[in-house]
This record gives structure tokens, sequence and C-alpha cells, in this order.
């Protein structure tokens, strides 16, 4: 790394994420990507700074939270991406994608001449095999368990039926950047499929460390988008702790870096020599104290509705983000269809949160509701989960705090449905079926374990309805029914950032691909969920 010609205020000790991440936007910039930036450069180098380890890439079994996301990114493509229309999703290794008339059969013709990094071609029977080991995939299989057929009728064109309509498919071709389409050759690999990674993106790897997670890439001399990516080098670096990865950005070992701390966010604000990007409304995720809805006490709607009133959420908001973030009481953020201004959820009432808590324990044998709260092991995860832990005592309620563990293990006690309750965050905003498989019931990631008649039928409707005001309506009633039987106990929307020294410029990239190839007017996402695109960034050195 160079060295850097601007003194850096000393940094205070910053605090780490302020929910746990499964994934991924309040908005405002200060962009380096802003007009009169200059003509971008070619060459270079760059080291990301990323908050957690990914040991599998093979696409269809990786279970993929934002740092491994970007890495996906880098090296393959998606056949949709994101635009910055919350609801619009736009070709990219595809063509054209578009339905039948009833939305049960979806065609995707792709991009001629475009090439794997290995040079073998990106043809439909590449994403043929692609989008069927998906379907057989340990998290994905339930997300595409509505396709019935996948068909390549030729060399350029695929054929997705679907069980029943599915409006929003789209959306599912990106999945916010999980659904990379690999190589035929690293998918056919075996146990090597996690480490052997090919895919069609700006960057192919040359090195991959599982032990920490980092990764270096070069620049695809072949790749099918001319003139990108401008890097010739683009390393991801594993850095736990926000504290770190500012430090490291601060001092020179860091070129990028990305989190979704609003009290680090603060201090990024007032740094000089550095720019920022951040999600804006509309792509931001929710935070939460999720909750598993099949545990007791909290299968009783009473119990979940008296912690919603008597959690000030302020006060967390303040331990975790300095105050900065926007409270939320519904799963679904601005600007997305089915927001409502008043959802139903439990208004903060401690009086009344504790009346409802004596009743019930009247009704029990005198026993307080209690249940166990599990937190990531980091500082700022501990201070909130110690601060529920207070305020629930104050209305009579119990919570337990086994000790910490990693992000990973909090998603296996979930899966296995081993944990009460956990800090969380999720549900990156854009079309509202991607909700499905995190509430339908029977879903592997429906880590509430929700069994909810209402709630599955609005789901289902909601992604076979074509009519924009009847799909808003059908998600208008699932958020109000999410939020007045209180299954999450929802805290703030995650502004997730972007930070990069003032010499890197084009965080945002280029204008999407138009069916040529060629840089169209379609806008790409800015941020969303800690995504951003890639093969635009450039050094001005």
């Amino acid at each position: 790394m160079r060295c850097r010609r601007l003194t850096f205020s000393a940094l205070a000790a910053a605090l780490a994420v302020s929910l746990a991440a499964c994934g991924g936007s309040g908005g405002g910039s200060g962009s380096s990507t802003a007009a009169g930036q200059g003509a971008p450069k070619s060459g270079g180098s760059v080291t990301y700074a990323l908050d957690g380890k990914t040991t599998n890439f093979c696409i269809p079994s990786a279970q993929l939270a934002i740092s491994g996301i970007m890495v996906a990114t880098a090296v393959y493509d998606t056949l949709m991406v994101p635009t910055r229309d919350p609801l619009k999703y736009a070709p990219y290794l595809a063509k054209d994608v578009h339905p039948n008339a009833t939305y049960d059969q979806w065609t995707i013709t792709l991009r001629p001449g475009v090439r794997f990094q290995d040079g073998t071609p990106v043809n439909s029977a590449a994403v043929k095999q692609n989008i069927d080991a998906w379907r057989k995939g340990t998290v994905l299989q339930l997300m595409y368990a509505n396709i019935a057929d996948v068909t390549a009728p030729d060399d350029a064109t695929v054929v997705v039926s679907m069980k029943s309509p599915w409006v929003s498919f789209p959306a599912w071709l990106w999945n916010i950047g999980r659904v990379g389409i690999a190589a035929p050759a690293q998918l056919d690999a075996g146990e090597a499929c996690a480490t052997k990674m090919i895919g069609s993106g700006p960057f192919k790897v040359t090195h991959f460390d599982p032990s920490t997670g980092d990764v270096a890439t070069e620049k695809n001399p072949d790749y099918w988008r001319t003139g990108y990516p401008y890097l010739d080098q683009l390393n991801f670096k594993i850095s736990e702790g926000t504290d770190n990865r500012l430090n490291g950005l601060q001092g020179g070992q860091f070129d990028i870096m990305l989190d979704s701390s609003g009290a680090s966010f603060e201090t990024v604000k007032s740094l000089p020599g550095l720019t920022y990007q951040l999600s804006p409304p509309g792509r931001r995720e929710l935070g939460m104290v999720l909750l598993n809805v099949t545990r007791p006490p909290l299968d009783d709607i009473t119990v979940r509705r008296a912690i919603a009133q008597g959690t000030d959420r302020e006060a967390l908001n303040a331990i975790a983000n300095k105050g900065s973030f926007t409270l939320t009481e519904q799963v679904v953020d601005r600007d997305i269809m089915g927001y409502l201004r008043d959802p139903g959820f439990p208004k903060y009432d401690p009086k009344a949160a504790k009346k409802a808590v004596n009743a019930w324990k009247q009704a029990h044998d005198g026993r307080s509701p209690t249940f166990s709260l599990q937190s990531p092991a980091d500082e700022m995860n501990k201070a909130l989960a110690q601060e529920v832990k207070r305020q629930m005592a104050e209305i009579g309620v119990t919570v337990n705090l086994p000790a910490p563990v990693d992000q990973a293990t909090i998603i296996n006690q979930a899966i296995g449905n081993q944990v009460d309750a956990f800090l969380w965050r999720n549900y990156a905003g854009g079309d509202p079926d991607t909700l499905y498989p995190w509430f339908k019931s029977g879903s592997l990631v429906n880590f509430n374990k929700i069994d909810d008649p209402m709630v599955d039928a609005a789901l289902v409707a909601g992604r076979a309805e074509p009519d924009a005001a009847k799909r808003t309506r059908i998600y208008e009633g699932l958020n109000r029914r999410l939020s007045t039987q209180a299954y999450n106990l929802y805290t703030w929307y995650v502004n997730w950032y972007i930070a990069e020294q003032s010499d890197v410029k084009g965080i945002l990239g280029p204008n999407l691909p138009d069916a040529a190839g060629k840089p169209g007017p379609e806008k790409p996402v800015e941020v969303l969920a800690g995504y951003h695109q890639l093969l635009g960034i450039w050094v001005d050195r």
C-alpha cells in the first residue's frame, strides 16, 4: 500500500455492528462518484476490508452474508441486477427476461459471446445447470421450489416453467447477489466447488485462503463489458470489528470498507480524507430482536406484544447508533410496496406492558414469562442484549443471556429450533416477494417458525398477482399481520455505508448495460445491504 499524504485525526474506538447479519438502506452521500471527478483511469490495485470470512463459494450451497456477496459480485455475474427503482430489476448477464401472459413461464435470452473465466461459453446449458443446482441447494431449494422445469431449447435460450404464476421471478434471478452464474467446471468439481471459483465476472480469483477468508483477484481481460473493469487487482481482506476496519482505512492498509454501525458512520462523517456512500430509503435492512414464536412464552401473543410495548427502542438506538438510525415498526422500508403509516405494531407503553405481564403471571401460577436472548460475541451486541434484559426486568419479564457465539452458530441454532430469540438484521428491500422464504411456513430460513395461514395466503397471493394495486393491498395486509402479531421486535432501519479513501473513485459503478452490452440509460442500485457494483472502481494516483 502507498503512504498517505493526508493527516487523519485520531480515531476514537468504534463499536462493532449493531445487530447480527444475515445477509441489505435513510439516504445521502459524501460520494466520490460526484460529477467533476475526472475521467476514469485504468490500472492500480485496491484493498477492500470486509467484516467476516466466507469459506464456501459453491453458489448452490453457499451461505453468503454481505462479505461473501461482495466477493461473489467481483467473480460472478447475475442474470438480473437491481436498479435505483426499488421494485425494478434489469437484465445483466441475461440480454432479456420476460414472462408469458400468465406469468407461469419465463424466457431468459442470453447475451452472445460471453465466456466464463476458464474460456467456456455462458450458454443455455450452463445457465440451466446453475438453476437446476439452485433447486437442489441446501438453502436455495425452498426459494426456487416454485420452479417446475427448466429447459434449454437452443444455445441462447432458457425457459423456466413454474408450478404457479410468479410475477416477481426477476428479483430471484439476482437474490441479493447470491445467485451468480458459475462455470460448469466449478459446479462439477465436487467438494472443490467451494473454493474453485469460476464465474464470468469482472475479476478472477488468483488466491483464496479459506482459513482467513482473504481473496485476491485480478482483472478479467476478456470481460464482456468492453473497457471494464478499470482496476488491475481487487483484493478482499477480512477484518472483523468496525474499529479495526476504520483504523485500517485511516492508516492506509485498506482503501475501502463497508459497515452498518450508526456509531461508526457518525465517526466516518467527521474524518477528513474519506468519502462515503449511504444506502437510501427503500434499500435498508431492518434491525430486530427475532422471536421464535413456537417456544414458550413467545408462542403467546400477549407476551410478545408486552415485550414490544416494554422495549425502549430509542435507548437501544442510542447505544448502537448514537440515535442516528430511524426506528421502524414494520417489515418493509419506505418506498416499498406494502409500507403503512401505522401497521399496528405495539407502541412503547411500559405501564401497559407491565399490566399485561402481571395478568399473564396470575394466569400462570405467578411465574414470570422467561426467555433466552442470544447475541453475537462482540461488545456492541452484548451491550444491546444487556439493555434488553434490563428493560424487560422492569416490566416483569426475565431474560437469560447465554454465552455469546458467532453468527454462524446463531443461524444453526435458529435452523435447528434451538434458540428463543436473537439479535438480527435482514429484509433488504426490493420486491416484497423476497420476504417469502423468511416467513412462509415450513421454510428452512423461517427462523421465527411462523405457521400463520394469513401470512402464507398473502405470500402466495402476492407473488402471483400481476396488478400492482392489488399486489400493494396484499402486501399491506401481510405487513399489518406481521406487525400486529409482533412476530419480531423491530428496532430500526439499518443504514449500510461504504467508506473509501478520497482517491478511490467510481464506487457506484457505470450505468447498466443495454441489450447490446453497452452502457444504457438504466441507473444501477446505489448501496443495498452493503452491496454495490465493483467493475467501475478506479484510483486517481
